[in-house]
């Protein structure tokens, strides 16, 4: 079956197009789970994937991913109602040959009676240790908490332009989060949704680039076990709505996130509490290069780091529209 598998993805990737009868590229495999058929499919870029239709959620928050599978589910229409599926998808094309021999073992399962969740989890233990990551050390929930703010942002910018990722220049060690031209975006990231102080390391992180534009994005979030944010689940949602994962994980990477899936990186999740972004503009309450003589540091003085109490900038606020139209811009 392996071979015949394969021989599928191939024609699916070489031809871009499936049978038609959901929204993605896809062919029926023919095996019966009980909720229809499950499909061979192909990621936005070309990766190996199975659906398997699932009557219920029911058991499947217990499947998770890892640094090589992407386990999660979509919804597509067949016949007019919308069917449930269990989404596998590998994520390193050097595993491609083992995704097929788990594909495999899965379809076997099911056509000898197993539950489709059932299938797929005994299936995905056989073979968890070829897809785990290396383990890691602790990440304190600062840097997780200000990684899921960052992540969170992108997936609001993505919903406008799908190469908003590569606007993503925070992880670099460059002045802003986020970059396109002359206009750029800065995050904070709060841990309570009453916070209205926020750090600010540097004289130029509030400081609009030559020309340009600069807004301030303040996200607060509740440190919630099970919420809803964490940096796996919007690491999942982004490449499902087709962002580049070589781009995402070059990020990742330089903010020394090699497995959005790791445990450590998501042993903090939350739950939204309130977004508001600023024009920062004359008037803002920041410390910039022209805030001293001669627009340079004091003698003596080599770093600066301050607190913002946006308490005092209320009248910087963007209203909605302003807030689409400035994600817009960032978005490109």
């Amino acid at each position: 079956m392996s071979k015949r598998a394969m021989e599928r993805w191939c024609r699916l990737k070489t031809t871009e197009s499936g049978d038609g009868v959901i929204e993605v590229p896809s062919i029926d495999t023919g095996i019966e789970t009980g909720f229809g058929t499950a499909r061979y499919a192909i990621g936005a870029q070309g990766e190996l994937r199975l659906l398997v239709p699932v009557g219920v959620r029911s058991g499947v928050r217990a499947l998770t991913s890892t640094s090589k599978l992407l386990v999660t589910t979509s919804s597509y229409k067949i016949s007019n109602k919308n069917t449930l599926f269990l989404d596998i998808m590998c994520l390193d094309r050097a595993l491609d040959m083992v995704f097929s021999e788990i594909v495999e073992d899965i379809l076997r399962r099911i056509s000898e009676g197993f539950s489709p969740t059932k299938a797929v989890s005994a299936s995905i233990d056989e073979f968890r240790e070829l897809l785990k990551g290396k383990p890691r050390e602790e990440i304190s929930e600062n840097v997780i908490l200000g990684l899921v703010g960052e992540l969170e942002i992108m997936r609001r910018l993505v919903s406008h332009n799908h190469a908003a990722s590569e606007t993503w220049t925070g992880p670099f060690q460059l002045r802003h989060d986020f970059r396109q031209g002359n206009h750029a975006l800065e995050v904070k990231t709060s841990r309570r949704s009453d916070a209205t102080r926020i750090y600010v390391t540097g004289v130029d992180q509030l400081a609009a680039p030559v020309g340009g534009t600069l807004h301030l994005a303040h996200m607060r979030l509740e440190c919630v076990k099970g919420g809803e944010l964490s940096v796996g689940m919007i690491y999942d949602s982004l490449l499902k709505v087709g962002v580049n994962r070589e781009t995402l994980d070059k990020g990742l990477s330089a903010v020394g996130c090699s497995d959005p899936y790791g445990y450590e990186w998501n042993n903090h999740s939350f739950t939204f509490g309130e977004l508001t972004v600023y024009e920062v503009t004359e008037g803002f309450p920041r410390i910039i290069g022209s805030s001293f003589a001669g627009a340079i540091l004091p003698a003596g003085v080599s770093a600066l780091e301050y607190q913002v109490d946006l308490s005092h900038a209320k009248s910087f606020e963007l209203t909605a529209e302003e807030l689409t139209l400035a994600f817009r811009r960032i978005a490109g």
